[in-house]
């Protein structure tokens, strides 16, 4: 009874859902149906501690992450604004990504019906944080301290550091921009907005995040949120060629980026493991001195 009724509940949400991403006024109600259909497994994903003992830390780390995301975009508009200002980028590598066959992701255009246009807009227009959203959020209601922090050290926190330095040397701006063609995004940039926003390109960044979320959600047994979190990923993915927004390139370093720094939080998280075990005292196992027997007197 419960399987049957979890299942048209999933179809009822599911049928929300497409029509809901039909309308660009309502993408943030399918992203609240979209976070509500990954959380129907998380019982398959939670741990059994009391919430009392994980809401300090997983409140605080949850709080944390929102203040960040709520002045990140600020942040990095004044960064943009601040590196097309003074920066003097070392390389330019329009023409030579214009150069190389196959590289501007044309075969992925092949089939272009308007209604996956909107979709996939949809899709790219949230991928960059939405992934991780859903995932943390999921995270805490399984009450999973270490995962939050898994997702959250293995996307943006370490993905920056590592891009900044690409983005300060490498002038590569998107391919929608490079080759004259519209902006698939239907972002209604002037010249002066566009120059400003399509310059950092290599390596994508929602690819490299979307693929270390995708590297991460495939460790979860909830099977729904694994291969629907999986397959949002690859769709954002995906969006960046079909929107003629990065290079074949762009994508396919950013897909080590993401690899990369996965497993550099697989290393921390088993260097401090170990330091932890290293740490708890070790029980000693003496054996027992076996007792002779008592003689009858």
């Amino acid at each position: 009874m419960f399987r049957r009724l979890s299942l048209a509940v999933l179809i009822i949400i599911s049928g929300v859902l497409v029509w809901n991403i039909s309308y660009v006024e309502h993408w943030l109600i399918a992203n609240w149906i979209f976070l509500g259909v990954l959380l129907l497994d998380v019982r398959k994903d939670q741990k059994n501690i009391p919430w009392l003992r994980f809401l300090p830390l997983g409140v605080l780390l949850l709080g944390g992450l929102f203040y960040l995301y709520h002045n990140a975009p600020y942040v990095w508009y004044k960064l943009a604004g601040w590196e097309m200002k003074n920066v003097r980028h070392f390389f330019n590598w329009n023409d030579l990504f214009k150069s190389i066959p196959f590289n501007n992701g044309a075969i992925f255009r092949v089939y272009q019906p308007h209604w996956l246009t909107v979709f996939l807009r949809w899709v790219y227009g949230y991928g960059f944080s939405l992934a991780l959203w859903i995932a943390v959020i999921r995270s805490f209601v399984a009450k999973d301290v270490p995962k939050m922090l898994r997702y959250v050290l293995s996307s943006h926190t370490l993905q920056l550091p590592i891009i900044v330095p690409f983005y300060t040397t490498v002038m590569l701006q998107e391919v929608w921009f490079v080759l004259g063609d519209p902006d698939g995004m239907n972002r209604h940039f002037t010249h002066s907005q566009a120059l400003l926003w399509v310059m950092n390109c290599f390596p994508s960044m929602h690819t490299s995040v979307s693929f270390a979320i995708l590297l991460l959600a495939l460790r979860e047994r909830g099977k729904l949120f694994k291969y629907t979190m999986a397959t949002y990923c690859a769709l954002v993915i995906f969006s960046t060629l079909y929107l003629e927004i990065h290079w074949v390139l762009d994508v396919i370093g950013g897909m080590i980026l993401g690899y990369v720094t996965v497993k550099i939080v697989d290393f921390i998280f088993a260097k401090v493991e170990a330091r932890r075990r290293a740490k708890k005292p070790v029980a000693l196992n003496i054996p027992s001195i076996p007792t002779l027997p008592e003689r009858n007197s």
